[in-house]
């Protein structure tokens, strides 16, 4: 009797213990998942000096959503990123947290001793943040460091295309500057004789030979350039040139960006007006092509996806306000963009996390002070709204 007793005592211990530990492991799971999607909660906090509280209390704020960005960062890259640039990011990111909270509720606030100690349930821009990352030159570590062959088809002087001109050596310089990794110029010599002297569009032949080079990805384009006669009483004679330029994947052929700048020189010498012209287009390839790349990539790491919403019925002094809510208060929508408006419809594209699903869901549920939006329909990608005005004095709505 004595022994069962102590089994029965043991067994219910045992029950508890392994109670306790599949909470705890089941908290420990849901933090990560939140940290993962940049929802966190944080607990921030100050020092009150000469009794000024509210001083105190703004400084805990702010100390609680570096504590937030500091938890989605340590998610996002891997720690030993996070140890090694903590000075870069200190400068670039931490020190610019406000930036990246999406929306926050205070769920607790109070004065300990001599601190001021505030909670605070966070939501970081997942978008924002490797935007962020990105400027600090820590989105092309988070991608692995993707090798590039740049190849720009170079319009000389005789009008013979040739690789390795000017347009091609300043993205080269640009990029390597922002620490992406470049294939060393030896390897593309395959590349060249792939396309010298060939006509038309050898975007496929320069990938194919980039990849044997050990590109990911390539960079491919074309440089043209046109002189006039001298401007009328001088000897200056006006260059324009035109270049485009295309940055594909190599395994899965994507195309990641794509850009063209057209720009102009003056000069007595048609050769370093054509020089100083496609130094000048190829800085604005440089940011586009980085910008869209860029882009194309925090999708990629985000789960960044389009959301086609058409809203019928609404006025326009009430669009402000239904983009303002629907950034402030649908958590999962990171931009609003404006398509354009007609006949009281108005389009947007929503910038989304999560599915196109519980999106949907939340704004059904969007709380719009007397107003709302009723769901019309829906399918992949689209999504049918109206808006409902509060009703005014004679059964009309405002």
């Amino acid at each position: 009797m004595k022994n069962t007793t102590v089994q029965a005592a043991v067994t219910v211990l045992l029950r508890r213990f392994l109670g306790i530990s599949l909470a705890v492991l089941l908290s420990a799971g849901m933090a990560v998942a939140d940290q993962q999607t940049g929802v966190v909660e944080v607990e921030g906090y100050a020092t009150i000096v000469a009794e000024r509280k509210d001083m105190a209390r703004e400084a805990a704020l702010q100390n609680a959503f570096r504590r937030a960005v500091e938890q989605v960062v340590g998610v996002a890259l891997e720690s030993k990123t996070v140890v090694k640039d903590s000075e870069l990011l200190n400068d670039k990111i931490f020190s610019k947290s406000r930036g990246f909270i999406k929306t926050y509720r205070i769920l607790g606030e109070k004065v300990d001793g001599d601190a001021f100690r505030i909670l605070v349930f966070a939501s970081v821009s997942r978008h924002k943040l490797e935007q962020g990352l990105d400027n600090a030159g820590l989105l092309i570590k988070k991608m692995g460091k993707p090798r590039i062959a740049v190849v720009v088809m170079e319009q000389n002087g005789f009008g013979n295309a040739i690789p390795g001109g000017v347009v091609e050596n300043c993205l080269v310089s640009s990029l390597g500057k922002r620490g992406y990794a470049l294939v060393d110029r030896q390897a593309m010599l395959a590349v060249q004789h792939e396309v010298v002297n060939k006509q038309g569009d050898q975007t496929d032949a320069v990938v194919r030979a980039a990849a044997a080079g050990g590109a990911e990805i390539v960079i491919v384009g074309r440089a043209t350039a046109r002189s006039t006669s001298a401007l009328s009483g001088t000897n200056l004679r006006p260059v324009q040139v035109t270049v485009t330029c295309r940055a594909v994947e190599v395994d899965s052929g994507e195309l990641l960006a794509t850009v063209t700048a057209t720009q102009q020189a003056l000069h007595v010498n048609p050769a370093s007006a054509t020089n100083e012209a496609f130094e000048k287009a190829a800085a604005e390839l440089s940011e586009g092509l980085q910008r869209q790349m860029i882009a194309a990539w925090t999708k990629r790491l985000t789960g960044l996806r389009t959301l086609r919403m058409t809203v019928s019925m609404i006025p326009h002094a009430d669009i402000r306000r239904l983009q303002d809510a629907l950034k402030e208060k649908v958590g999962q929508i990171e931009e609003v963009h404006d398509r354009g408006y007609r006949d009281q419809q108005l389009r947007l594209d929503l910038e989304v996390t999560g599915g196109f699903r519980e999106v949907i869901d939340e704004l059904a549920a969007l709380g719009l002070e007397q107003d709302s939006l009723k769901i019309i329909s829906y399918s992949a990608g689209q999504v049918q709204a109206r808006w409902q005005g509060r009703p005014i004095k004679g059964g009309r709505v405002k």
